[in-house]
């Protein structure tokens, strides 16, 4: 059963989410199809599907880091990609994120600082007070199992305590909006347990807004409010997670029912791929105006004619040769 959230005790307003026919269109690939997610205010909301289907990209739709080919992004209402830089700058302080992907959470965390430092320098970024940081920093450290590691780099760290130090430093700003991609990914049972615990101490204290994405079926019955379903670059499937889970037992049994169903979706995203291409600027060129072009042809002409006309009527030897 998902969390049952306390009474905040940290005071932010959680913005909803709204995504409204969203087509991204990456290389000659159409990603995402007229995708439609809305993301209610102070809730868990999770996002799963297969491998590939485009999770990621709806993520960095959301924090800013991609715009897509078309449709709308709406943060509490507003339309993130028609802001300005200076407003986008601002939602982005409001969202707390750790990003997955290729690169293994680098985006996430600082290298060059220690776990420690990691977390007290983002909760200076945010305005926090010098007494408040250390204590704040080290009870995310607490909740993630690294009070031990605090004066450690992450490159001294295993691939799994950086994700946890990812986590931490995305909980660490009590945002109003926080967004975790592909939370589960390279953590065991172990330390999934820590990850849950930062989940649960976070709702407790804010009653935020919540967005992630994972394959872990028990995590998303666990903690999720509203569990969404992503294939083919399209949302299938939203509701409650006992709902939308019933009968799926294993991830064989999810894949069976989503991933390879010859009705949902699309199969090639023709479709999404016409349409984003329609959206593609158009190749620029060279405007001339009209008068000016009719003035140098006139000029050319006249001078063509005047050069003619010497070479025709002047006297044997007044003009040089060719």
């Amino acid at each position: 059963m998902p969390l049952e959230p306390a009474v905040p005790t940290v005071e932010v307003i959680p913005p909803d989410i709204d995504i409204d026919d969203v087509t991204t269109l990456l290389g000659d690939a159409a990603v995402l199809h007229q995708l439609r997610l809305a993301v209610p205010a102070g809730q868990v909301t999770v996002l799963m599907g297969p491998s590939g289907v485009g999770k990621t990209t709806l993520i960095k739709h959301i924090v800013g880091l991609l715009e897509p080919s078309e449709g709308t992004v709406r943060i509490g209402g507003r339309d993130i990609w028609e802001m300005t830089p200076e407003e986008l700058r601002e939602v982005r302080r409001g969202i707390g994120a750790m990003l997955g992907g290729h690169n293994l959470y680098g985006t996430s965390i600082f290298s060059s600082s220690t776990v420690l430092e990691n977390l007290t320098y983002t909760l200076k970024m945010h305005d926090v007070p010098l007494t408040e940081r250390h204590d704040r920093a080290m009870a995310r450290l607490r909740e993630e199992h690294l009070v031990e590691e605090f004066d450690r780099t992450p490159a001294e760290l295993p691939a799994h305590a950086c994700k946890r130090l990812a986590l931490a430093r995305a909980l660490v700003t009590d945002a109003p909006l926080v967004v975790l991609d592909e939370i589960d990914v390279g953590l065991d049972a172990q330390h999934s347990s820590a990850m849950v615990t930062g989940i649960r101490s976070l709702r407790e204290r804010t009653g935020c807004t919540l967005l992630m994405t994972t394959h872990n079926l028990s995590l998303a019955r666990t903690v999720a409010d509203n569990l969404a379903v992503m294939v083919n670059g399209r949302i299938v499937a939203f509701g409650p997670p006992e709902e939308v889970l019933e009968g799926i037992e294993s991830t064989d049994d999810f894949d069976r029912k989503f991933e390879f169903s010859d009705y949902i979706g699309p199969e090639r995203l023709a479709a999404a791929e016409a349409a984003a291409e329609r959206k593609r600027p158009q190749p620029k060129f060279l405007k001339i105006d009209p008068q000016i072009l009719i003035i140098a042809l006139v000029a050319i002409a006249l001078i063509t004619t005047v050069f003619l006309a010497l070479r025709i009527f002047a006297p044997p030897g007044a003009l040089p040769g060719p």
